[in-house]
């Protein structure tokens, strides 16, 4: 390979590549072949460095195919394999670009990503302050802190969390101004974030990530902003919940794995009682789980009693939906269900309902006597303990109440098959006038809970509706629900 030239001769002398013999002011070679020589200083060159580097960088080779990145790329258009249209304008926003632009491409982009990370924070502590004020101090990341991540919101993370992020405060500022064009944009935004996840779910390595399940809990709580139907988050929460019984308790135990189980269990129960099915969560590897974690808090410096009692409550609440529905079965199967089958539910029922009758009383001690007590409250703003503890408190009774109403029917049916197999016909319309429990009886239809968004803010206050997830969060997914 050739060198560089250094030769200190004259330009004329180096372009024939021959000796010069450094003469002054001119050298002889030029002058005996008449040229003028132009002599020995060098005038500086511009390279374009720019373009050498990335021509230097530039693969030669073809390459191969390679499968579209489901983390970062683009999601496909529906129900077609065709590459997307051009956007009208873009190249002519792309020339247009300012010089600010020019010196820092990702100037613009990097602007917007900081703004909607506060947006998104506002939100929060609008529609989640209980919720954000029980749990944020008493976690390894809350929300907050995963948001202002740098890859969080950025385009060098999973595009579809990204995305979910922007719909949520794209819709928060257009809901804030009145302004319908945002809202409608956060619209397309949700749907784009739909894409994004879907191929996030079918991919084996990214189905298991945190960023993963994020970014299916804020689309379900931006379906319960803008509903498109009744309950029609319910689709996301069953989502969810899968997204939770894949990953496993393991991935749960610690880190944001642990916030964002408590960010949602509540909706998980509310979920379970409007299918009529058992919650996972009131399942044995689970309440293990549970209460691994509230031992682990206990025995740790930064602690909150008051956090701990609702913890261990919640853990009885999950199970509220399997054992309505474990009641729901037997009074179906009738005398065919064996003695003890039925005394084994009997004993369960009662063994939840006490602890839950034994935490309530000591949350309700405790709220009264200790509230301005640091060593009770914990890392819990003192401005939101009455909040809590009441919402809280109000998820206990409604789940003793609804345990104390299946050992009636329980008891009730037992005692009418002894005397003879008659089952009491109810009419529904005429018994629920004088039974808010009718529902639950063996014969009638409306064995389904309901869930009405407008009961919720009847129970606390009707002037406002900003809050009411989180007060059904606050409630363990109880307050809500119309049983």
């Amino acid at each position: 390979m050739v060198g560089v030239p250094r030769s200190s001769g004259c330009q004329i002398c180096v372009q024939r590549r021959v000796k010069c013999d450094l003469t002054t002011p001119e050298c002889q070679r030029c002058q005996r072949r008449g040229q003028k020589c132009p002599g020995y200083t060098k005038r500086w060159k511009f390279y374009d460095q720019t373009t050498s580097q990335a021509r230097a960088h530039k693969p030669t080779h073809r390459r191969a195919p390679q499968a579209p990145d489901v983390l970062h790329g683009a999601p496909p258009p529906a129900g077609s394999r065709s590459a997307p249209l051009p956007i009208p304008g873009l190249a002519l926003v792309r020339r247009c670009s300012s010089m600010d632009e020019r010196v820092e491409p990702n100037l613009a982009a990097s602007a917007l990503d900081l703004q909607q990370q506060e947006v998104f924070c506002q939100f929060l502590l609008r529609s989640f302050p209980a919720q954000f004020a029980s749990c944020g101090g008493r976690v390894e990341v809350n929300w907050m802190d995963y948001a202002r991540r740098p890859i969080a919101m950025t385009t060098s993370g999973p595009q579809a969390l990204v995305w979910a992020f922007r719909s949520i405060t794209t819709f928060y500022v257009g809901r804030m101004n009145a302004d319908t064009d945002k809202i409608t944009c956060s619209r397309h935004m949700y749907s784009r974030a739909l894409g994004y996840l879907a191929g996030l779910i079918l991919h084996p390595r990214y189905a298991r990530h945190d960023e993963t399940l994020a970014a299916a809990i804020l689309l379900t709580i931006y379906e319960m902003l803008d509903a498109t139907g009744e309950a029609s988050w319910l689709s996301h929460s069953r989502g969810v919940s899968t997204l939770i019984r894949l990953r496993g308790p393991a991935a749960h135990r610690a880190g944001f794995g642990l916030t964002l189980l408590k960010s949602c269990r509540s909706f998980l129960v509310a979920d379970a009682f409007l299918r009529g099915d058992a919650c996972f969560l009131g399942y044995d590897e689970w309440r293990a789980l549970m209460e691994e974690i509230a031992d682990a808090e206990s025995l740790g410096l930064v602690k909150s009693e008051l956090g701990l009692l609702v913890d261990r409550a919640f853990i009885e609440i999950a199970a509220c939906p399997g054992r309505l529905a474990d009641t729901r079965a037997l009074l179906a199967q009738g005398s065919v269900v064996a003695p003890s089958s039925r005394n084994a539910l009997i004993r369960t029922i009662v063994s939840s309902r006490n602890l839950l009758s034994h935490l309530r009383c000591k949350l309700e001690l405790g709220a009264v006597k200790q509230k301005n007590d640091e060593s009770f409250t914990g890392p819990i703003p003192w401005n939101f303990v009455d909040p809590f503890a009441q919402s809280s408190l109000h998820g206990i009774r409604s789940g003793i109440a609804l345990l104390s109403q299946l050992l009636v029917l329980i008891d009730a049916d037992a005692q009418r098959r002894r005397g003879g197999g008659h089952v009491l016909q109810l009419d529904y319309a005429v018994a629920s006038a004088s039974n808010p429990w009718a529902a639950l009886e063996r014969e009638s239809v409306s064995w389904h809970v309901q869930f009405d968004p407008e009961f919720v803010t009847l129970n606390i206050a009707p002037d406002t509706h900003d809050d009411w997830m989180d007060r059904v969060a606050m409630s363990m997914g109880m307050l809500g629900l119309r049983l």
